[in-house]
């Protein structure tokens, strides 16, 4: 995947917000892998851990990144370049031919190995549950094999389609879940959730929060991904290469307002779905008890169903919690997958411009990129742990990502393509708020 784009491929951007609902598609892949292990997992335990105090947390969350996708995805269809491909050009020091940064972010795919092992682990348990019988290392192999064989071909319409399907099922499930619970002694309502927006942080939800706001909303992963996704649409090759004539700034505009609509409607995906987790953790498990680690996280967690559907309902639950945490391992199998290529590429391992090799490539790591995970998750039986993990990993990686992006607005954008002083702000906003919870990470790790 290059910066090459064809004239011929040029598509006059949509003329209103109808048509241009037709041309959306990368923000739901990336709403499918966030709604995953984070919300399942992390933000469920958060809730049941801190009761509604930390609400305020999981908007901020959700928010304060998206500025940064925004701005990544401008400059995929300005300049037609992935993530990897982009930083390698900027100015600064470089290490072996290759900008500093470039390793930092094969760093961080490298912790991802981590992270999704616990992901992976989480749907296994499911898998048990649901359908005892089979021993979890089985299930775990077994989600890793449907996994390779779903993402191996590569091909970008079938990943948004599934994905869709993934956003439909457990956006309707967590929804009627909430709705469900006010008809029980588990009820919550406007003053339960106006105490989640009074910016208190208790010592005992620190570090679940600081892991929280990694892993939820749109992460580091996510965002460097989401370029990939813009150019593989067609939003990128439809405004055609970057001539600088009044033609192409009018179509440029024209799909950068699409790419917009298609964050926001993301945005609202996963804060919807985000925040039902952490409010029905809050409200049905936190009176219930203290939640352990280990073998049997998932079926604790079942609680926020059963809790408010009775005990028959823990299949409705095994449902739904499958979708979630396979939505994610799809999507980033998907997506890291082609992080990887691009990554390869860039270090010159494989010629990633000859699509026939870029394709095979993304073929051989869609199979061992689950196999990597579960091999993970087979060693460490601890979910929680390694998505915490992968939260505190994605707080760090934010930093650079976040200072890219910053790079890219006022360092390669066209000054005839500068967005608004609105959007300037909300830049330099989620600059800060991710840059305080990194120096805070880094301090307890230190400490």
């Amino acid at each position: 995947m290059s910066g090459h784009r064809s004239p011929s491929a040029i598509l006059a951007p949509p003329p209103s917000l109808a048509s241009a609902l037709r041309f959306l598609g990368p923000g739901l892949i990336l709403s499918a892998a966030v709604v995953g292990s984070g919300e399942l997992i992390a933000t469920t335990v958060l809730g049941a851990k801190t009761g509604f105090v930390l609400l305020w947390v999981i908007l901020l969350s959700c928010f304060a990144k998206v500025a940064i996708q925004v701005q990544y995805g401008r400059h995929a269809i300005t300049e037609g370049l992935p993530s990897f491909q982009a930083w390698d050009r900027a100015e600064g020091p470089r290490v072996w031919g290759r900008h500093w940064s470039v390793y930092a972010g094969l760093l961080f795919l490298l912790s991802a190995f981590i992270g999704a092992g616990g992901i992976l682990a989480g749907a296994a348990q499911v898998l048990l549950y649901a359908l005892p019988g089979p021993r979890v290392e089985i299930w775990a192999v077994a989600v890793a094999f449907v996994l390779g064989l779903l993402v191996y071909n590569g091909k970008y319409t079938q990943v948004e389609r599934i994905a869709t399907v993934f956003n439909c099922i457990f956006v309707a499930a967590i929804l009627y879940c909430n709705l469900a619970v006010q008809r029980t002694p588990y009820a919550f309502g406007l003053a339960e959730l106006m105490s989640g927006l009074r910016f208190r942080l208790p010592p005992e939800g620190l570090a679940l929060a600081v892991a929280v706001f990694g892993i939820t909303g749109i992460g580091a992963g996510e965002i460097v991904m989401y370029p990939y996704w813009c150019i593989e649409k067609g939003y990128s090759a439809w405004a055609g290469p970057s001539d600088g004539s009044p033609e192409w700034l009018a179509r440029a505009r024209g799909w950068i307002r699409v790419m917009q609509l298609d964050a926001i409607v993301s945005l609202a995906v996963y804060t919807v779905a985000t925040c039902g987790f952490y409010c029905l953790g809050a409200a049905v498990l936190q009176p219930q008890g203290t939640i352990e680690d280990g073998p049997r996280l998932v079926l604790q967690i079942s609680g926020i169903f059963t809790g408010v559907l009775g005990r028959g309902s823990q299949a409705v639950f095994m449902v739904c919690a499958f979708t979630v945490l396979f939505s994610t391992l799809f999507s980033n199998t998907a997506g890291f997958s082609r992080l990887w290529t691009d990554m390869l590429g860039v270090l010159r391992i494989v010629d990633t411009g000859d699509g026939r090799k870029r394709i095979r490539t993304i073929g051989i790591l869609a199979w061992a990129l689950p196999a990597v995970w579960c091999a993970t998750c087979l060693l460490v039986h601890k979910p929680l742990y390694l998505v915490t993990f992968m939260g505190i990993s994605n707080s760090l990686f934010l930093l650079l990502v976040a200072w890219r992006a910053m790079i890219f607005r006022y360092g390669c954008t066209d000054r005839r393509l500068a967005p608004s002083a609105a959007f300037d702000g909300a830049l330099w906003l989620s600059m800060f708020a991710i840059a305080f919870v990194a120096t805070r990470v880094s301090w307890s790790l230190i400490g």
